[in-house]
Parts: C-alpha cells; sequence; structure tokens
C-alpha cells in the first residue's frame, strides 16, 4: 500500500499503516526479531539438531528475568551476553542474536573453558603460543626491512652479584627471549604472552584484573627489560651456543609486551598501571594485543613512522597527557596530530647549557599544554578495512558505501617525504633512526630543513670549501641528535671530505654533549644527495678530532634560525653566511 502525501494529509487507514510500521521498527513482535531453527538450518544446510546444539551451548534463557535482574547482571560485571550472546524464546525454537560484535569473545572464552577441562587444553595453550609468535614475526618483519631477527633464543645473564661485576663469558644463568630486532643502532624487544585473561577478571574482580595484568603485563616487562639491561651494561648478549652477538652499536632500545587476548581501556593507561606498580616509570613497555599490531604495522606507509610511534608511545607522559580508551585511536590521533608532549624548555637548557635561552613563548607552549582525551577516531579505519575485505572477495578497487574509493588512514604527508623515501632506499647506516629523528620535527621545521640542500648549493663557498649548516635537535640525552648538511666541491675526493665530515661530527656532537649526529653531503656540481654520514662515537677523541674541536666555534654560538655555521677545517676566517636563511619559525617538534 502507498502512501499518499496530498495537500489534505494522510488519510485514516494510511496513518494507521504508518504508526503500525513505526511502531514495529522499534518494537518488533517476537516472530519479527527471531529467527526460528529450522529456518537457520535451511538457510546453513546444517541438520537442525546441529542448530540447536549450538543455540543450547551459547544461548541465554531469559525466561523469569526481570529488567531490573538484567541491569543489575549487567552493571555488577557480569555481562550475561559475553558467552551468551544467543537470546533464547524457550517452547518457540526460536533465537535472537544481540549483536554480532559479541560472537568472536563468546566463542573464543566460552570454547576455551570448555576445552580447560578437557586433555586438548595443553595442545590448545600450545597452539595459542605458536601463533601469536608467528604474526608478531611477521608483524615486525613488516615495518623493519633488513633488520637482524633473533626468536626463541637463549642468553646468559648474571646470577649473583659477584658475576655482574665480572665479565659476560663468566655469566651462568640461561634466560629465554622471545623476539629481539637489531637494524642499525636501534634494537626492539618484544615478549609474547599468549595466556588468557581469566573470566573472572572479566567480570571486574579486582584481584583477578592484578594477577592476569601481572601475568601478561608485568612479566613480559620484565623478561624485555631485563635483555635491555644486558645490551646498555655489556653492549652485546651471549648467546646460548651461537657465542657472542655483537650490540655495541645499538643507541636506541625499545621494549614491546605482545598480548594475544585484547586488554581495551588497560595497556592506554600506561601512568595508571605505574601508579599500581604493575610497570616501571624508567622505560615504558608498550603494551599491545596482536591485533592492533597487525593493523597498525599494516597502516604504517614507512618504517620511520614505526619507529617514532614507538618513541612517542613509551613516553612516560605521553598517556597522561593523552587519554584513550582504544589503542587504535591513540595511533591514529599520532597519524593525524604527532601524539608530541611539549619538553619542559628550562629542563632542556638545564641539561644543554650552550642553548640560547628558553623563550617565552617555548615556556607557554609547555605551559599550555592538558590532558586531551582522545574520542573515537576510527570510522575511516572501519571503512578502509571493510572495503579491503570487500576487495578481497570481489577483485575490485576498495570502495566505500558510496562508491568512492576508501583511503587508507595516514601520516599527516611530510616536506621531507623526498629525503625519508631517499634514506629508506639507500639504506645506510642508522637510516631508520635518521628517517624517524627528521619525522619528529613540525611541520614548519621540516618545510624550512628542507631548503637546507639548495640554499648551500645556491650559495658556495667563495674558495674551496664546502658549505655547511648544522642544527641541534635537542630534548633528553638520549633522544638529542646533531644534523649536518653539507657540500661537497668537486676538487675534493669522496673519501678525503668523507673523513672531513666524519672529523666534523665527532667534534661537533662531543662539543655540544649529544650523542648521535648525522651529514647529508651534496656533491656541488650534480647537486645530487652523494652520501648519508652517521656517527655514534662514544670513546676517547683521537688527536685529530680533538684539533678540529679547538677550531669550531663556542658551542653556544647560533645564527637568528638556531643553526650552526663553523668555519671550514683550517680556517679560522668568519663563516661566510651568503643569503640569510628563512626566518626560523615555530621550532615545536610535533606532527
Amino acid at each position: 500500500m502507498e502512501i499518499s502525501s496530498g495537500r489534505g494529509g494522510l488519510s485514516t487507514g494510511e496513518r494507521e499503516l504508518a504508526e503500525r510500521v513505526w511502531n514495529s521498527f522499534w518494537d518488533p513482535s517476537a516472530e519479527e526479531a527471531t529467527v526460528a531453527y529450522n529456518d537457520l538450518a535451511t538457510v546453513t544446510g546444517l541438520p537442525e539438531p546441529t542448530v540447536r546444539a549450538v543455540a543450547d551451548f551459547f544461548g541465554l534463557n531469559l525466561e523469569g528475568w526481570t529488567p531490573q535482574k538484567a541491569v543489575s547482571e549487567f552493571t555488577s560485571g557480569s555481562n550475561p551476553f559475553r558467552v551468551s550472546p544467543l537470546v533464547l524464546l524457550p517452547g518457540r525454537d526460536r533465537m535472537m542474536l544481540v549483536h554480532d560484535a559479541h560472537i568472536l569473545s563468546a566463542v573464543r572464552e566460552a570454547l576455551e573453558q570448555h576445552l580447560k577441562s578437557s586433555p586438548k587444553w595443553d595442545r590448545y595453550q600450545s597452539l595459542r603460543g605458536d601463533l601469536l609468535e608467528a604474526r608478531t614475526k611477521t608483524a615486525f618483519e613488516r615495518v623493519l626491512p633488513g633488520a637482524n631477527a633473533y626468536h626463541s633464543f637463549h642468553y646468559f645473564v648474571p646470577s649473583s652479584d659477584e658475576e655482574s661485576n665480572g665479565t659476560p663469558t663468566g655469566y651462568t644463568k640461561k634466560v629465554e627471549g622471545d623476539h629481539l630486532f637489531v637494524l642499525d643502532d636501534v634494537a626492539i624487544i618484544v615478549e609474547d604472552k599468549a595466556v588468557a585473561v581469566s573470566p573472572a577478571a572479566r567480570t571486574g574482580q579486582t584481584q583477578r584484573v592484578r594477577q592476569d595484568l601481572m601475568r601478561v603485563i608485568t612479566k613480559a616487562d620484565g623478561q624485555a627489560k631485563r635483555l635491555r639491561t644486558a645490551i646498555r651494561r655489556d653492549r652485546g648478549v651471549r648467546l646460548d651456543r651461537a657465542g657472542w652477538l655483537d650490540l655495541s652499536a645499538i643507541r636506541e632500545v625499545h621494549t614491546v609486551a605482545v598480548s594475544l587476548d585484547d586488554l581495551p581501556g588497560t595497556s592506554t593507561t600506561t601512568a595508571d598501571l605505574v601508579a599500581a606498580g604493575l610497570l616501571d616509570s624508567d622505560s615504558m613497555t608498550w603494551t599491545v594485543s596482536l591485533h592492533d599490531l597487525d593493523l597498525i604495522t599494516e597502516l604504517i606507509d614507512h618504517p620511520a613512522e614505526f619507529l617514532l610511534y614507538l618513541r612517542r608511545r613509551r613516553d612516560p607522559k605521553a598517556t597522561v597527557m593523552f587519554l584513550a580508551p582504544d589503542e587504535l585511536d591513540l595511533f591514529l590521533y599520532f597519524l593525524e596530530e604527532g601524539l608530541y608532549v611539549e619538553p619542559d624548555p628550562d629542563e632542556v637548557r638545564r641539561v644543554f647549557s650552550h642553548m640560547p635561552p628558553a623563550t617565552e613563548a617555548e615556556r607557554q607552549r609547555f605551559l599550555r599544554q592538558s590532558t586531551a582525551l582522545i574520542t573515537s577516531r576510527t570510522d575511516a579505519l572501519d571503512l578502509w578495512h571493510r572495503s579491503q575485505s570487500q576487495d578481497d572477495h570481489s577483485g575490485d578497487r576498495p570502495t566505500s558505501e558510496g562508491g568512492v574509493v576508501a583511503a587508507k588512514p595516514a601520516m599527516t604527508p611530510s616536506p621531507l617525504t623526498g629525503l625519508i623515501e631517499a634514506l629508506e632506499q639507500r639504506r645506510d647506516f642508522g637510516w631508520l633512526s635518521v628517517a624517524a629523528t627528521l619525522l619528529s620535527g613540525a611541520t614548519e621545521f621540516q618545510m624550512r630543513v628542507a631548503r637546507f640542500a639548495d640554499y648551500l648549493l645556491d650559495n658556495p663557498h667563495p674558495g674551496t670549501n664546502g658549505r655547511s649548516l648544522a642544527v641541534p635537535l635537542v630534548t633528553t640525552i638520549e633522544d638529542s641528535w646533531l644534523l649536518v648538511w653539507m657540500t661537497r666541491p668537486a676538487d675534493h675526493s669522496t673519501a678525503d671530505h668523507t673523513h672531513i665530515v666524519r672529523t666534523y661530527l665527532q667534534a661537533k656532537k662531543h662539543q655540544l654533549g649529544i650523542p648521535r649526529s648525522v651529514a647529508f653531503v651534496y656533491e656541488e656540481q650534480s647537486r645530487a644527495l652523494e652520501s648519508v654520514i652517521y656517527d655514534a662515537h662514544d670513546g676517547p677523541l683521537s688527536d685529530e678530532v680533538q684539533r678540529r674541536l679547538e677550531e669550531l666555534l663556542p658551542a653556544d654560538t647560533f645564527n637568528a634560525d638556531l643553526t650552526i655555521v663553523d668555519p671550514p677545517p683550517q680556517s679560522r676566517a668568519k663563516p661566510t653566511r651568503g643569503k640569510r636563511m628563512p626566518a626560523r619559525g615555530n621550532r615545536k617538534r610535533r606532527r
């Protein structure tokens, strides 16, 4: 029956029909809201006794329940639909699925509880661990191309204080590590935790929640930090049977715990975990579910994005400043806004006293920071993920429901994308940590340094020396870098110029108290990026480096844009500035 909408309005019959349709939508009858067992058997092709058995196993009989009882059960933490997502209509052979979001957790938890009383449980636990290990390995390999990886390995640590004071060859306690990924100067330690969160913990029983979190988070954190301590203390580890693994080049260590179970509302509250005594505050371990890790590594376009996320995510202040119910919300906020915590500029100056005094603008940026509540940001991700699933089945391009191609969530475009992609292709030592450092700058900062090469090449030195600009990026000692742009004149051999560059990097970063440095060297005639020279030397300085150190401008000598222009080797002439660089603008290091 069609409903007319003329000037006379609805007829009595039309109005009654509209009311029935409307009321039926919001308050359907049992037949309209449920499905019959025999209909399900027909659609699925399963025998009706099988359908009935599944309904009995996953069904909830609400006969005798009052609305008050249902609400009381739910609010007390005992969600009746967690393991029983089907509502049964006794005597009518019909059932209703409350919401499809309940299916996965119900199937997993109900079957696990069933398996615990069977001889298959140990086999199932073993398969859970194998699955977690394999998929964790795949996820990290996706974002760490070319990394040396070690899986399910054993190594030695001191068993006593006496052994701690000796050499690694005397360590006798053998322990196990799940994963270690080493890429030049970066080490990522990953611990797998396949233990299942207990039903009691899921209902909110405080003691069981704490016990399960200690099994999943605290234990993984302790195991990861044990290996991190060994790397920093001994600059390597003695592997069982394989011998000494030299890790003396490592300058950056990250610890990660991967859980097979989701931990929503827990893994994103690192500060609360510290307050509860479940984590130490000295160095945060990133706790993430396998599902979220899979998605995050799939969304990454450049490996540098992943390393930068690790740096930002493990900042002890990050989960104080950014509150989110879900890991993916934090990650998507990182792609859009940077997940950056402004350092205390006065504290930075206490560590690096040669820096110019903190400006009032820097102090205000620091003081204006306030806790941000990150609400759901996954709509675009959901749309992309659905379209990817459709594409897998249809072979067509992924599209949204409106027919428009569904874009994958991506990081805010960087002015340094060309240089970062060049680093990925060249694979010079330290390329990953260098690229992540470039990406860490604010867009305004990246736009400025993206012009450095052209500025130097357009303004060559009047003599035979190349030009250079140095930029210190300082926060904490461990996270600070010296970035240098240089040009090589045609009459300087590549080998000789590389030696000059390395000498300068060692001298300048020693003078500034910065642990890592990198130089981007451009050949003056071709204007091409010729070499990327990394230096993290932390031993005694050679006589040559000491002499070069004496030639440098004082540590507190900066241009107006916070760059440094030192005189070339064997020259004590004042540096030639050429055209003045664009104004420094906002150096806020956030993306």
